[in-house]
């Protein structure tokens, strides 16, 4: 997730920019006349999103230093993105100074409007937004491509090293997502294929004084709603949510996942696809912060335990918050 808004306390020296990504922050700002005085990192995951406070008379500006070797055409489909959604009555950031990415050697750099640090948006909120977005038609001229979840999981698997992840689970894990993969593909999904966002959780949301906004759009694609849908539901499920968080969801989306077909699709795919992606991603940050190893035993524990009564939801994961803190000043 990279959205504009998650501003926090201190951050750690991993997740500081590179010399490589300071100095494609600056040229890019430069280009556009873009002040960087006072400029502060929000989140560093795979790309650095930065606040430039006093970037033009206007206003403030988010600046995206998109990670090393990211396409182009995939980091303007997102600026297009953008522009689709106002179109379409949704609110999002839109893109200050240029619309099209700027490269600056190995890094692309995207700059969009500040919404502002109104924090996530409500659960109930959250729904209205989801509705609005899977209401869309889907905009043939963005050219999206079918989500294939498996396929990036199973990338980043591989990418491992073994002293976060030994043979036996690595090979287990992959046939786990292997499995899960193959039954998305061959399901027989409710409803039309929509565009979904991806991603979606209240903190890729911002609330704003024109109303809730919906941000990053790095992994929109089309496919099923209920993927999407399945983000709240195990937000609840994995996280330890509350259930009342989740039903205002359910009541303003229209639709329970977990009930849809008696509640198969998301007890045979998507949750064990949502699991999946969170034990990934507690070994990808284990790698940057130590103090998420065991963290990511656990998740893995309660991936491999799957539907064993021992192992009933919810399984109160920590969320990324507890263990990584970016906000820190961009050094001059």
């Amino acid at each position: 997730m990279t959205g504009q808004h998650k501003t926090q306390s201190t951050a750690p020296d991993s997740a500081r920019m590179t010399p490589a990504a300071r100095t494609a922050l600056e040229d890019a700002s430069a280009s556009q006349g873009f002040d960087t005085r006072g400029a502060s990192l929000l989140q560093h995951n795979h790309n650095w999103v930065v606040r430039l406070p006093h970037a033009a008379t206007w206003g403030s500006v988010i600046a995206k230093v998109h990670q090393a070797g990211a396409g182009r055409d995939a980091v303007t489909r997102q600026v297009l993105i953008t522009e689709w959604l106002h179109e379409g009555g949704i609110l999002t950031a839109r893109p200050a100074g240029t619309r099209r990415p700027i490269q600056v050697g190995a890094h692309l750099v995207t700059f969009t409007r500040d919404l502002g640090d109104g924090g996530p948006v409500t659960s109930g909120d959250l729904g209205r937004l989801l509705s609005q977005l899977h209401a869309l038609p889907v905009p043939r001229h963005l050219g999206l491509s079918r989500l294939d979840p498996a396929a990036s999981l199973l990338a980043r698997i591989e990418k491992l090293p073994g002293n976060v992840l030994d043979p036996a689970d690595r090979h287990w894990l992959t046939h786990r997502v292997q499995e899960a993969g193959e039954l998305f593909r061959t399901a027989d999904w409710v409803g039309e294929t929509v565009v979904l966002h991806g991603d979606l959780a209240t903190q890729n949301t911002i609330r704003t004084l024109d109303g809730p906004a919906l941000i990053d759009f790095e992994y929109v694609a089309t496919g099923p709603a209920l993927y999407d849908a399945a983000f709240l539901a195990w937000s609840r499920d994995g996280f330890g949510g509350g259930p009342r968080r989740y039903d205002r969801f359910c009541a303003t989306y229209g639709t329970d996942v977990t009930t849809v077909h008696g509640g198969r699709p998301y007890a045979q795919v998507l949750a064990p696809l949502r699991a999946a992606v969170g034990v990934v991603i507690a070994l990808e940050a284990s790698l940057r912060a130590p103090n998420w190893a065991k963290e990511a035993a656990y998740r893995l524990t309660c991936l491999r335990n799957q539907g064993d009564p021992r192992f009933a939801y919810p399984w109160r994961w920590s969320s990324a918050t507890d263990y990584t803190k970016p906000t820190a000043p961009v050094p001059a």
